[in-house]
């Protein structure tokens, strides 16, 4: 995890400190429910409480020697707890605590995610009745096609910003899971039982059934919730970019940085930042796609991938919709501009207006579509405006008299159809 990409309070989940705090937290639980069912005295799970805390250097020092960090740790606690250090860790397997642990740093980090993801979409609602008569050209394949409305954009945006947030709920209910039931998933250590008693205590979820560690399948549809949230804000920041470019400028970052040695450039380097790093999250999908392959009951193949995997990508998710949410909140907006580029094709835009014109007034498709096509050659060509170059057409020229075309009526159809669209979405 690399600071200049995570954020408090997110960041701090994955801490080295923290993952020992949630370790101790598993262990004395346990305690606690073998101490409910009578399997060892009371008041042992309090006097370990009260006596262990969490000794990062000790755990360095013993881990330096065997190389095993959870071994490690429960040595170091061992050493505090006294008498009651032999039942700790009892019939447990490392994974019955790493694999619990790292299900409850995942779901604590997807819900201050949920919350900023939910802030996001409030603002694209904002913005969505904000812009709903805003008009601006639509582009397919990069050409201007018909017109639309900002506001139609951010809709869009919103609503899969939504279902983003649908994937985000399943996810975390998906990975809140606990296991405790031994080497192979047989609970030959410990009665199912105490996992029962440890996962109500911990908020957690009990698998109908494990090996010795939840199922990856798990995992993979978490990291596929978090690249697709990470593609939707690529999308839209990707969007933002082409709207930035000097040709077209409709829109700004709110501080778009300059270069270091062209002052004139206002580089969108917020939008190129959060479609970067968009790239890293895909590779950690596949990362954790290739975790669900392990061997028999377990390896530890995936251990060391979702060291980085899953930290990183939450973190940076955590940190691109920090970034997309100011960016959004003060997008600057260029409506002057707007209304200049819808301007650009000199009318082409309204082709489609006037192609069923010709075909109301009787002409075949084919043969109005064909003459539509050369004349918007000819019109871009001359600098003139097509429905002019058309009028010279002999075939058509008393087909489409000013009366019978009303750009303007087209465009406040595009309006009232944005505000019905967007005001029965939100």
């Amino acid at each position: 995890m690399i600071d200049r990409y995570a954020l408090s309070p997110l960041k701090d989940i994955w801490s080295l400190q923290r993952t020992y705090e949630i370790w101790l937290e598993i262990e004395i639980a346990v305690l606690e429910a073998m101490e409910e069912l009578g399997q060892i005295p009371r008041a042992t799970a309090a006097k370990v409480r009260k006596t262990v805390t969490v000794d990062q250097r000790r755990i360095a020092e013993i881990e330096k020697t065997i190389g095993h960090d959870l071994l490690a740790f429960i040595r170091s606690i061992e050493e505090q707890a006294g008498k009651e250090g032999r039942y700790i860790h009892y019939g447990l397997t490392s994974s019955d605590v790493k694999d619990t642990a790292l299900s409850i740093q995942i779901r604590d980090s997807i819900a201050i995610i949920l919350e900023k993801t939910k802030g996001l979409q409030e603002i694209f609602t904002k913005k969505a009745l904000q812009y709903k008569d805003q008009l601006i050209a639509g582009r397919t394949h990069g050409i201007h096609a018909e017109p639309t409305t900002l506001g139609l954009k951010f809709l869009l945006w919103r609503e899969e910003i939504k279902r983003n947030i649908k994937r985000l709920e399943q996810a975390e209910q998906v990975i809140t899971i606990g296991i405790f039931s031994g080497p192979v998933g047989t609970y030959s250590l410990l009665d199912r039982e105490v996992e029962e008693i440890v996962c109500r205590r911990l908020k957690l979820n009990q698998a109908p059934v494990t090996s010795q560690i939840i199922q990856r399948d798990r995992h993979s549809e978490v990291m596929a919730a978090i690249t697709i949230s990470g593609t939707t804000l690529e999308k839209i920041a990707t969007e933002i970019r082409h709207l930035s470019r000097t040709e077209i400028n409709e829109m700004e970052e709110p501080t778009p940085e300059g270069s270091s040695s062209m002052p004139h450039k206002r580089n969108p380097i917020i939008s190129e930042r959060i479609c970067g790093l968009a790239r890293v999250l895909r590779g950690n999908l596949q990362a954790a796609l290739e975790n669900n392959i392990l061997w028999h009951e377990r390896d530890i193949s995936h251990s060391s991938v979702e060291r980085i995997i899953f930290p990183d990508s939450l973190a940076l998710l955590d940190y691109m919709l920090a970034k997309m949410i100011g960016l959004i909140e003060n997008l600057v907006v260029r409506p002057a501009q707007m209304r200049v580029n819808l301007e650009m094709t000199r009318g082409a835009i309204f082709s489609h207006l006037l192609l069923l014109k010709l075909v109301d007034s009787g002409m075949a498709r084919h043969s109005a579509y064909r003459i539509i096509a050369r004349a918007s050659e000819s019109a871009a060509a001359r600098q003139l405006p097509l429905i002019k170059v058309l009028q010279e057409e002999e075939e058509i020229a008393t087909l489409l008299t000013g009366e019978s075309i009303s750009t303007a009526q087209l465009l406040d159809d595009i309006r009232q159809m944005s505000r019905r669209i967007i005001e029965e979405a939100t």
